[in-house]
């Protein structure tokens, strides 16, 4: 990072804009480009078409009406400047919003040709100026400018660069050269992305080791359209140009008061399973090296690149600029996808025996699982335990020996190491349903609140392992009570209305479901 690093703008809010890095070694570098943050004009009024030079001077615009200039000092001035030519609300890109990247203006140009026939709209758009000094042979620069698309704008192209000259520029109008720059790129961006974010201010940057002599920087697209990698996905756009925002332009010297920073890209969280752009696209780094949490050496030179990590990790780029050696990290926070349960089955493999089948997904950080079992479908008991595998996708199985006649109620519960759970759904299975007779509730309707179960006495034997649940007709839980009696009186609180009361053998499964109505 550098001492022009400034806070990205969102759309939606006002410009708050700081330097967030600034070096004791960098303090005092001049930038060789007069008025590279384009604050500096002659006046203020509708500014529609660009006069050669635009209002913010030195700069100058090669051919009328191939860009524009927006500032928010238009905003002040009676319609129609504001409207054309204010900030953040502009027409050149047809109602384009977007706020400088720092201060009040910005310039505006093309990077297309167009057939439009309209003035001279087929021309691209460069912005030049005159550099505050002459640069020195065989010294390096840091040079570099930030851009964003027009709202409006039909397409996005790559080619966004910077031409360092000798001398001043000329552009073809002849229509020989369909209206390039006769120039060759010089600063651009790593592999020469499209740039088509019409949010974010994007920065174009690159280390350039002068020839001596060079006096002039040139900004646009000196590739013909056929050379340029063109992105069509705005096709509902009202203007079929790529029109982008120009602002702080700088060139500065590398020497022993300044070094250019390694950057590592920002601190970020994303979903497991999405990937995130770490680094910079700054172009010409001396030697670049990468380290994944410090120690494991990435298979990568490049200034930045994508990566999708599993779990959080951080990255560490080491990079060597002008005999400057530095140094930054970059923290990737994962956040792990719930677990999902695929599927989730209950089978009967015989007449002894049922079998659990479930697979999942997203299974990260898992420690085991737990097969539960009810036989009213509210109280589960653990009946096993099952290592988990943590693989992107896994099959279990487990076999349950000890069945219920009637309904058997199960489910899954996936136990993470910092112990998190996760529930799968309630699966259910009947094995010859007996239904049970001779045991009774009464009064029913309940009145006072008081009501009596009584067991046959052909299983009173049994008393100590029968239970009575009773839950809402939603299924909510309102009382569990054991039947520690042949006859035994139930005392419920509960507001007037109906109810389920289930008794059932917790050795045996044996069960019945009964109505009963609270007055």
């Amino acid at each position: 990072m550098v001492c022009i690093l400034k806070t990205l703008v969102n759309k939606s809010y006002m410009l708050l804009f700081t330097f967030l890095l600034i070096n004791a070694k960098t303090q005092g570098q001049q930038n060789l480009v007069p008025n590279g943050d384009l604050e500096t004009i002659t006046n203020c009024f509708n500014w529609v078409v660009i006069p050669k030079p635009p209002p913010c001077t030195p700069w100058l615009t090669m051919v009328t009406n191939t860009g524009s200039y927006a500032n928010a000092c238009a905003n002040t001035v009676p319609y129609p400047s504001a409207a054309y030519v204010g900030v953040p609300n502009n027409t050149f890109g047809y109602k384009n919003y977007q706020y400088a990247h720092s201060g009040n203006g910005y310039l505006i140009f093309k990077t297309l040709n167009s057939n439009i026939p309209l003035l001279v709209k087929k021309y691209k758009g460069y912005q030049e100026v005159k550099l505050s000094d002459s640069l020195k042979v065989g010294k390096k620069y840091y040079c570099g400018f930030y851009v964003v698309l027009t709202d409006s704008s039909q397409y996005a192209t790559n080619n966004i660069a910077m031409s360092i000259t000798k001398n001043i520029q000329t552009q073809d109008t002849s229509g020989g050269k369909n209206g390039n720059l006769n120039a060759n790129p010089n600063v651009l961006n790593y592999n020469n992305p499209i740039i088509k974010d019409t949010q974010n201010w994007v920065l174009i940057s690159s280390i350039y080791t002068a020839k001596g002599g060079e006096q002039y920087i040139t900004i646009g697209n000196f590739k013909d359209n056929s050379e340029t990698a063109i992105d069509s996905v705005f096709n509902n756009s009202q203007l079929p140009l790529a029109v982008y925002c120009l602002d702080d332009v700088f060139v500065y010297e590398l020497n022993n008061s300044y070094c250019e920073r390694a950057n590592a890209g920002r601190d970020t969280t994303i979903k497991q399973g999405d990937s995130v752009f770490i680094g910079s696209y700054t172009n010409g780094i001396d030697s670049i090296k990468w380290l994944l949490n410090g120690n494991v050496a990435i298979d990568s030179t490049r200034p930045g690149f994508w990566v999708k990590p599993l779990a959080s990790s951080f990255y560490v780029v080491q990079q060597t600029v002008n005999g400057c050696f530095s140094a930054d990290t970059v923290f990737v926070n994962v956040q792990p996808l719930p677990l999902k349960f695929i599927t989730y089955n209950v089978i009967s493999r015989n007449e002894k025996s049922l079998e659990n089948l479930w697979q999942t997904a997203n299974e990260i950080n898992v420690s085991y699982f737990n097969i539960l079992k009810s036989v009213d479908g509210v109280n589960f008991k653990v009946i096993g335990k099952i290592a988990a595998k943590n693989k992107s996708l896994n099959e279990y199985s487990f076999i349950d020996k000890n069945i219920y006649e009637g309904l058997n109620y199960y489910k899954i519960i996936a136990v993470d190491k910092d112990g998190k759970v996760s529930y799968s759904e309630v699966r259910t299975i009947n094995l010859k349903p007996q239904t049970l007779t001779g045991i009774s509730i009464y009064p029913n309707p309940v009145t006072n609140g008081n009501f009596t179960i009584a067991i046959p006495k052909s299983t009173a034997v049994e008393s100590l392992a029968w239970y009575v649940t009773i839950t809402d007709i939603y299924g909510k839980k309102i009382m569990q009570k054991q039947l520690n009696a042949a006859k035994t009186n139930i005392e419920i609180n509960t507001a007037k209305g109906i109810y389920m009361a289930t008794v059932y053998n917790k050795n045996s499964g044996k069960h019945t479901t009964t109505k009963i109505i609270v007055q």
